[in-house]
C-alpha cells in the first residue's frame, strides 16, 4: 500500500517508490530522515529506505539500474554494494532526483525485524561502525521503523513492526537509561587520570563518549529514538526532560580543551555535573 499523505515533493517520492518497489525481493520502500519527521529544510536530502528479503534480495546491479532511471543525469553519484559499509549500514546509492540529493539505503528486512523485536523487549547492541564515533546503536533500526513514512508497504510488514515501538517501549527506556547512564559515569571516572597527565586526546575521546551517552539518556527519558549522532545535542536540548541549559553547558565544557591538567579536569567536572543532574530526572 502507498501513503496518501506524503510530504512534498510528493510526486517525486511516488515515482521513487513505484520504481524501487518493482525490484525483486523488495518488501517495502519508505521515506526516512528529517523529511519523514517533519524537520526538513527546503534543501534537505531525500532519505529512502529500501527494505528487502535477504533470501531473495535483488542483485545490486538491478538496484543501480533502477537508481540510474531515477537519477536526473542517468548516472548515480556513488554507491556501496551489500556489506561494503559494514553490517549495519549495509549498502546504498546516491543520486539526484528532480533536483534533490537522494540517498537510497538498503535494509535487510529480516535483520530489522529481529532488532525491532529485541528493542521492544529492552535489548539492544552498540557496535563499531565507520562514521559513527559513539558506535551504531541497534535502536536506530527501531527508530527508523517508528518514524519512516511508507511509499510502498504491500503486505503491511513495516506497519506491523512500527506497532511494536510506537509508543516508545518502557522496557527499552529503562534499558537505555541504565546502560548509557552507567557508561557516561564510567567514561568520566576514566578521564580523571589522563586529565591529571594532560592527555588531551584521551580526555577528549572520553568526554565525547560521555556526552553521547547523556544524549541517549535524554532521548529515552523523553520517549524518543536517537536516529543520528549529528545534531543529537541540539535536539536533546529542546526536550522537556533534560538538564537546564544542556547545550550551552555541554559546549562550554568542550570548548577550549588543552593539555593543561586544570582545564581538562574542569571540563570533566562540568560534564559530571550534567550527568548528576540528569540522574535526578530519571523516573
Amino acid at each position: 500500500m502507498t501513503n496518501p499523505q506524503l510530504p512534498e515533493p510528493a510526486a517525486t517520492l511516488a515515482r521513487i517508490g513505484e520504481r524501487l518497489a518493482r525490484l525483486p525481493g523488495v518488501t517495502g520502500v519508505v521515506l526516512g530522515g528529517s523529511r519523514a519527521r517533519g524537520a526538513a529544510r527546503p534543501d534537505s536530502d531525500l532519505d529512502i529506505g529500501l527494505y528487502y528479503d535477504p533470501d531473495a534480495a535483488p542483485e545490486f546491479g538491478q538496484v543501480l539500474a533502477a537508481a540510474a532511471e531515477l537519477d536526473d543525469g542517468g548516472a548515480p553519484a556513488g554507491h556501496g554494494g551489500y556489506g561494503e559499509w559494514g553490517p549495519w549500514i549495509n549498502g546504498g546509492v546516491w543520486l539526484t532526483a528532480d533536483g534533490l540529493k537522494t540517498d537510497v539505503l538498503l535494509r535487510d528486512h529480516a535483520r530489522v525485524e529481529r532488532v525491532v523485536r529485541e528493542a521492544a523487549a529492552g535489548r539492544f547492541t552498540v557496535d563499531y561502525q565507520p562514521g559513527h564515533p559513539h558506535g551504531f546503536v541497534s535502536t536506530v533500526y527501531a527508530g527508523e521503523v517508528r518514524h519512516n513514512l511508507p511509499l510502498r508497504d504491500p503486505e503491511g510488514r513495516l506497519a506491523a513492526l512500527r506497532a511494536l515501538v510506537d509508543p516508545y517501549p518502557p522496557a527499552l527506556a529503562e534499558a537505555v537509561v541504565a546502560r548509557f547512564g552507567w557508561e557516561a559515569g564510567f567514561s568520566l571516572d576514566g578521564a580523571l587520570s589522563p586529565a591529571r597527565r594532560g592527555d588531551l586526546h584521551q580526555v577528549t575521546g572520553l568526554l565525547h563518549r560521555a556526552v553521547a551517552c547523556l544524549n541517549q539518556v535524554v532521548f529515552a527519558l523523553n520517549g524518543r529514538f536517537l536516529l543520528n549522532e549529528k545534531g543529537a545535542l541540539a535536539e536533546a536540548a529542546g526536550m522537556p526532560r533534560t538538564p537546564a541549559d544542556y547545550r550551552p553547558r555541554t559546549e562550554a565544557a568542550l570548548t577550549g580543551l588543552s593539555v593543561d591538567p586544570s582545564t581538562l579536569r574542569s571540563a570533566v567536572d562540568a560534564v559530571r555535573g550534567l550527568h548528576e543532574e540528569l540522574a535526578g530526572l530519571r523516573p
